[in-house]
């Protein structure tokens, strides 16, 4: 019994560190692979202060990694997967989606699961 304790408060500790608008829209688009502060800041159309403080708590709950290439930090996810089980979470939350149509979630869905496939082909 301790041990699931132990892991269902690991488990809730890095969902609430996931449970940001911005930072779901970062890990989804870490999807496509490694990418600077000021890509994911273009792309996001958020500020690099703000892509980088919310790197910062990803990275500290090990869902993104740094590295440097050239004189740039390039992050990406940690485990790939966890985009993939991102859009596949929202089917378990679509019907608690009141301010999204069914049109917008499938939309999302789609838009995301493409930005993941570029990155197998």
């Amino acid at each position: 019994m301790p041990s699931r304790k132990v892991v269902a408060t690991e488990l809730a500790h890095v969902l609430r560190q996931i449970s940001h608008p911005d930072r779901i829209r970062l890990l989804l688009k870490l999807q496509a692979g490694e990418q600077t502060v000021n890509e994911l800041g273009d792309l996001l159309e958020l500020s690099p202060t703000r892509i980088s403080q919310h790197l910062g708590v990803l990275r500290a709950v090990a869902l993104v990694e740094t590295k440097t290439r050239g004189q740039q930090r390039v992050y990406s996810l940690a485990q790939p997967d966890l985009a993939i089980w991102l859009i596949e979470g929202i089917d378990f939350i679509g019907h608690r989606l009141s301010r999204a149509t069914p049109v917008d979630i499938e939309q999302a869905k789609r838009l995301w699961q493409a930005e993941g496939a570029e990155v197998v082909a």
